[in-house]
């Protein structure tokens, strides 16, 4: 029979408990780096896909503002072409001559891309009732 010293200490009833703690402290002391290395790994990981998120949703942000700046120059582009079209219409049918319509025109082309959006929807009822006075005479 051969016998194989080990670091194992014998187990006797009188030391089961100081057995048991000593082999759990030695599976600790083994184990324990790897599982360190293990959660380092991972915590570090997630901080830097947490960095990754915080950087695209602020990209994100700035996307969604810029477009929706374009949305509001679209819009006012928009309105002015319809006004445009409709002083067009207007013109082509002899409406724009009158003299004070005439120089509320000109007025109306000088100014038509610094005006806000809420007088633009007027100016677009406004031409809009011209036309519809025109053609319900």
């Amino acid at each position: 029979m051969n016998i194989t010293i080990t670091n194992i200490p014998d187990v006797t009833k009188k030391n089961i408990d100081q057995s048991k703690q000593s082999i759990a402290e030695k599976i600790i002391t083994n184990v324990y780096p790897l599982f360190d290395d293990i959660y380092q790994a991972k915590k570090s990981s997630i901080n830097s896909l947490q960095e990754a998120i915080k950087l695209k949703k602020k990209s994100l942000s700035n996307e969604k503002q810029s477009i929706e700046e374009m949305m509001v120059h679209y819009r006012k582009a928009k309105k002015i072409s319809n006004i445009l079209d409709r002083v067009n219409k207007l013109l082509q049918l002899g409406i724009a001559y009158d003299g004070s319509m005439k120089n509320e025109t000109v007025i109306l082309l000088k100014i038509l891309d610094k005006l806000p959006e809420e007088q633009l929807n007027q100016q677009l009822e406004r031409t809009v009732e011209m036309i519809n006075k025109r053609f319900s005479k």
